[in-house]
């Protein structure tokens, strides 16, 4: 569910049953000639940070499993789509994302929920394995793996909204700094024992967020929202041809 690491005020997700089974993208990656591929930078006061596609897991395994150790966490269940930032050429974050295939990681602990949803018509992902080195400029690295996120889910699996178990002492933030809501009450998650609570966001609304703001505040600008620190409006184009060349779908799909 978590790896909370000093400087990051972040809940993190927890691992899946290891017998729910992984679910498959839904065409062939196109190209597989790296580990990682590029798919768009952004130049800061820390330095270059680069957002690649994992294309094999263990790109990021070690970081994800170095992370989650910390918190006597294992990682089983792999994503469907990872993404990676790299900062001066060194991976310091991962982001994975899975697609409902009607059976996700959180539905462990909170079917019934899930369950709602989807008979609301709800067309959902699910944000997992996020890790994060705690040197990291947290912020700016987050903002840019979530928009990442957020367009793969909503232009090529058609979320619209988007899913993630965290701890109780870390809703607050998801709450204020990303806008997302809580669906029921705390639960113990079963995979590793600690208090849980499932939160959602309209994939919709924040890209009307991301329109408005995104891009308009550096790492060490001060906001009560995470949307700032996105990639600008004007370069979602160029994100999403990325996307397309890595992942082999076309822009209107």
């Amino acid at each position: 569910m978590s790896d909370e690491a000093p400087g990051l005020s972040i809940e993190l997700d927890a691992p899946a049953s290891p017998l729910q089974a992984f679910q498959p993208f839904s065409r062939q990656i196109a190209f597989l000639r790296t580990d990682s591929v590029h798919l768009h930078f952004r130049d800061t006061e820390f330095g270059r940070l680069e957002i690649r596609a994992l294309l094999d897991e263990q790109e990021g395994l070690d970081l994800m499993e170095r992370r989650y150790a910390s918190r006597g966490y294992k990682l089983t269940r792999p994503a469907d789509v990872t993404f990676g930032a790299y900062l001066e050429g060194r991976l310091v974050s991962t982001v994975g994302i899975r697609r409902d295939a009607g059976v996700l990681g959180a539905d462990q602990s909170f079917s019934d929920e899930l369950g709602r949803m989807r008979r609301q018509g709800m067309q959902l992902c699910e944000f997992t394995r996020l890790a994060a080195e705690p040197d990291a400029p947290s912020k700016l690295v987050l903002a840019s793996l979530f928009h990442f996120a957020y367009l793969h889910a909503f232009h090529h699996w058609n979320a619209n909204h988007l899913v993630i178990e965290v701890n109780p002492r870390h809703r607050a933030f998801y709450q204020r700094m990303l806008d997302f809501k809580v669906h029921g009450d705390q639960r113990l998650h079963r995979g590793v024992g600690a208090p849980a609570v499932l939160m959602s966001m309209r994939v919709q609304d924040s890209m009307q967020q991301l329109k408005r703001v995104g891009g308009t505040l550096n790492e060490s600008g001060r906001c009560r929202s995470l949307f700032p620190f996105f990639f600008n409006k004007k370069e979602e184009p160029q994100m999403l041809r990325s996307l397309a060349d890595v992942y082999g779908y076309g822009l209107n799909d």
